[in-house]
């Protein structure tokens, strides 16, 4: 294969992957295997073009600053190209893993910089790669711009395995603190950058730490407009950017002063999530667990709590989300179903009875 036929599949697949990663949602539903089996058969036509690519370069002569010596230099690249696939391979992880990164947050430096690494750290190895092979005779190979990026690049993949592999023994050795206090130190570092609700609701559940909970309730009142940015979240339905669930969880435990004004887009919320309800049924690698992410016990909670004077507004909404749970054909889910739709029909009956 000519050598800039193998650079051309080598970047079409890294836009490809880059494409099918920024489109892949956030949400905390799970991963689904789809995807997944995706982004692994990319990858690994990644590595191999990239291997070839790397022998066809060496041939050439272009790796001959490395070292005179040919075996040294062949272990080298050898090295050298698993530290940059292992970097790549861990920055598409990262990114499809991110939702899971409780304690991080892309309002800092550091964590944006990790959460798009699938972007940038390809680039590192495909613009080099690509100013050598299209240079027109220059000698780009025994400059910095060919040298810098590639060894950059390897010294990202080398602190990466170093840090997923020896950061815990660094940690049993040093133990400077408690790994409790430790995450609450970072917790708190990422609620006080925290530059809007969204990334803060999690941090208000009651499972984590109450000086914790206390720093996301305090810093959450500290925006004149969190209620707006709740209903608004509440009202937002779209598949790869939702938060009702969160909300849910908020207003199961914490009171609103304004609540009349989230009525309208509860009852919205209620309707996005039965149409998650049926996504989540056709997609045939999810499992009655992944319903639990839907919170709707929460959003039971959040109407007896926050809604109770307002509940008929919302009864067609839940009758409509009863049917649905109602109508799911797959056996697997037939036990989680039936305990939900006891739920909803106990939450109806009781305020029922209440308006008679």
């Amino acid at each position: 294969m000519h050598i800039k036929t193998t650079f051309i599949l080598l970047l079409s697949i890294y836009v490809i992957s880059v494409i099918i990663n920024s489109l892949k949602s956030n949400g905390n539903v799970g991963h689904f295997s789809l995807p997944l089996i995706l982004m692994g058969f990319l990858f690994l036509s990644y590595s191999a073009l990239s291997v070839f690519l790397t022998i066809k370069i060496n041939k050439i002569g272009s790796f001959d600053w490395i070292s005179s010596n040919p075996s040294i230099r062949n272990i080298a690249l050898f090295f050298g190209m698993m530290a940059i696939l292992y970097a790549f391979f861990n920055a598409i992880m990262i990114k499809l893993d991110w939702s899971t990164y409780q304690y991080q947050s892309i309002a800092k430096v550091k964590d944006l910089m990790a959460y798009t690494a699938y972007i940038w750290v390809p680039l590192l190895m495909i613009i080099p790669f690509g100013l050598f092979i299209y240079q027109n005779g220059s000698p780009i190979h025994t400059g910095l711009s060919f040298r810098l990026p590639l060894m950059l690049n390897v010294f990202i993949g080398c602190a990466l395995y170093m840090y997923f592999n020896f950061d815990f023994l660094k940690y049993i050795i040093t133990r400077p603190q408690s790994e409790e206090l430790y995450h609450n130190k970072q917790t708190l570092e990422n609620i006080h950058n925290c530059k809007k609700v969204t990334d803060i609701l999690y941090y208000t559940r009651v499972s984590n730490e109450k000086v914790v909970v206390d720093s996301a309730m305090t810093k959450i009142k500290s925006f004149p407009d969190w209620e707006k940015q709740l209903s608004d979240l509440l009202g937002n339905c779209h598949p790869a950017d939702y938060y009702w669930p969160e909300v849910y969880h908020f207003l199961s435990t914490y009171s609103v002063e304004n609540i009349q004004t989230m009525v309208e887009p509860f009852g919205e919320s209620i309707t996005c999530l039965t149409v998650m309800v049926t996504n989540l049924v056709d997609n045939e690698a999810t499992s009655p667990n992944d319903l639990n992410s839907l919170n709707l016990d929460k959003m039971l909670s959040s109407i007896e709590y926050q809604f109770s004077d307002h509940y008929m507004q919302f009864d067609n909404q839940l009758v409509l989300l009863s049917k649905a749970l109602l109508e799911v054909k797959r056996n697997d889910f037939r036990e989680k179903t039936g305990e939900l739709v006891k739920a909803i029909e106990l939450c109806r009956k009781k305020f029922i009875e209440i308006e008679k």
